[in-house]
């Protein structure tokens, strides 16, 4: 239901479909569509022709027996049919849909935005969410879901730097056909390119940011505010991740004797903190905290924590470092005969790691915030069109899970197929052995974990051929595919009897973003009254015969 224009003389109620227009509408409740305010604009231009038309219907007849009065008597008559006519052609356009377009015949143009990594080591990531993006415009624009509108997708390479991401923001907050940005995937840009975005009044659906400050989740209840209205994740947090990592540590696996190793800002600013808490709260004791350059392998660095290790005789290690810190510190271990199981986030998620650390990775665990299109139960028809148009992600199996957590790769390949490409490529130095995640498997604790839905398998199975091509596509390519359809479901309730793309439609867009909830890809979409997504799920991956095999932990 939405309410008449504002200080008009209708008190009741009408059924609409959703906001459309923006001025002249009551401004606490949804707006009125288009068509629905043109037959309120031709009612009173009805009533002005008739006023007209009797104010001087007395003069033209005065005048009637003259050549003056006769010309002014069918210039009246005209007038009176060609104005309401011409009204009336124009309320049936709005109506239809068909008012607006790049070209006087439409359709009109409203174009989304990427904000994501194309280039360097995280390019080939950055590729798949700007094709997963471009999957469901294209099904937009296929089904005419916006009626009397085309959407075109745009691109910027934020680089998975601030720099980068400053200059995207900046470009995209002068683009005055943006309807929103999918993006970034970096929370370090998030945090440059957000109050850019935000100024703008441009709607902002993150498939991976994790930084909790984004959504202002460690101000207390009662003053919480939200720091960008129009922004939204589809991801959860570096909290959840913190915390799911640490239950399973103490709760599951036993481990009360930790010793953190934090890899620094770029793999979460506050991660290793967080899981110490939290391991702290849930029981166990963290012998010390070690600060070192994650995103590296220093040997002066690594034999401190290994020196640690031997002293303080820990029974698990948590680590926020990228894999190469992470592996040379395994293989260090193995050489001293040291066991001491090793846990760390996504960005250890690599095929690098399990070949460098080899045999004696067996039994760690990495946690993650983005689940493997193996095992979403709603991706197979996502996955099959994936693959069906561009193939296997090149690269895919070499790259951290989440450009969230920046790792370093040596080798990685940079891009992937090209948009209109078809398809697929090998991705280099993975080997059988080390694709990641494989479908198929559980971890031997599963069961044992509360919350954990059940996984398919018994470990030993081979993993369905099915499972396998899907997670050939980054997870993140699946959230931005959903990130995508939340705005442009919003989209299609807004611009339809609309003109144009201001400040109160991206208002309007951010608004049903907001209230919408669907059926997506990753699971059920919704947003709560700071823009995290309802529900999110964390992955906990158990390194078992050279793979990374995960289960699903749905948050509570």
């Amino acid at each position: 239901m939405v309410r008449w224009l504002a200080g008009g003389g209708r008190g009741g109620e009408i059924v609409a479909s959703d906001p459309v227009v923006g001025g002249g509408v009551d401004p606490d409740g949804p707006l009125v569509p288009g068509w629905q305010i043109a037959k309120v604009w031709l009612a009173t231009a009805w009533r002005w022709v008739g006023r007209q038309a009797r104010a001087t219907a007395a003069w033209v007849g005065r005048q009637r027996g003259t050549r003056r009065g006769r010309a002014l008597l069918a210039g009246v008559l005209a007038l009176l049919v060609a104005l309401p006519t011409g009204l009336t052609l124009g309320l049936l356009e709005l109506r239809d849909g068909r008012g607006g377009g790049g070209s006087p015949g439409g359709p009109w143009v409203a174009r989304l935005g990427v904000m994501a990594p194309l280039s360097d080591d995280l390019g080939n990531i950055g590729d798949a969410v700007r094709n997963a993006v471009a999957l469901a415009v294209d099904e937009y624009n296929k089904s005419e879901a916006i009626p009397g509108w085309k959407v075109e997708l745009v691109a910027k390479d934020d680089l998975s730097r601030p720099d980068g991401g400053a200059a995207a923001a900046e470009a995209f907050s002068k683009d005055s056909s943006l309807i929103g940005v999918v993006g970034p995937l970096s929370s370090n840009v998030a945090r440059i390119a957000l109050p850019v975005l935000d100024a703008a009044g441009v709607p902002v659906v993150s498939p991976s940011n994790s930084a909790p400050e984004l959504t202002a989740q460690d101000e207390p209840a009662p003053g919480r505010k939200r720091p960008y209205d129009r922004y939204f994740r589809l991801s959860g947090s570096d909290s959840l991740q913190a915390e799911v990592g640490a239950d399973y540590a103490v709760h599951t696996r036993g481990r009360t004797r930790i010793l953190v190793v934090d890899g620094g800002p770029r793999f979460g600013d506050t991660l290793a903190g967080r899981f110490a808490n939290y391991a702290v709260g849930a029981g166990a004791q963290v012998l010390t905290t070690y600060q070192v350059a994650g995103d590296g392998a220093d040997g002066d660095e690594i034999q401190e924590v290994l020196e640690g290790i031997r002293e303080l005789r820990p029974d698990l290690i948590y680590t926020t470092t990228g894999y190469l810190f992470a592996s040379a510190l395994r293989q260090r271990m193995a050489a001293e005969d040291l066991t001491v199981p090793l846990m760390g986030t996504d960005a250890m998620l690599s095929a690098r790691y399990l070949d460098s650390a080899g045999e004696a990775a067996e039994g760690d665990v990495a946690t993650d915030l983005a689940v493997p299109l193996s095992r979403l139960p709603a991706a197979g028809a996502f996955a099959a069109d994936y693959l069906k148009r561009w193939g296997p992600v090149a690269g895919g199996p070499e790259q951290p899970a989440t450009p969230d957590k920046v790792t370093e790769s040596p080798a990685a390949t940079p891009t992937s197929a090209p948009p209109d490409a078809a398809g697929s490529t090998a991705a280099p130095g993975a080997g059988p052995a080390t694709v990641i995640p494989q479908a198929g498997g559980s971890d031997a604790g599963a069961s044992d974990v509360p919350g954990v839905a059940g996984v398919p398998g018994d470990g030993d199975e081979p993993p369905a051929t099915a499972g396998q091509e899907a997670d050939m596509i980054p997870a993140l390519a699946a959230y931005a595919y959903d990130s995508a359809r939340a705005l442009l479901r919003a989209a299609a309730a807004v611009l339809p009897g609309r003109v144009a793309i201001d400040d109160a439609t991206r208002a309007a867009i951010a608004t049903q973003v907001a209230r919408g909830s669907f059926a997506g890809v990753t699971g059920q979409v919704a947003f709560d009254a700071f823009g995290d997504r309802r529900a999110p799920s964390a992955v906990i991956y158990t390194i078992r015969d050279r793979r990374f095999v995960p289960m699903i932990i749905p948050a509570e």
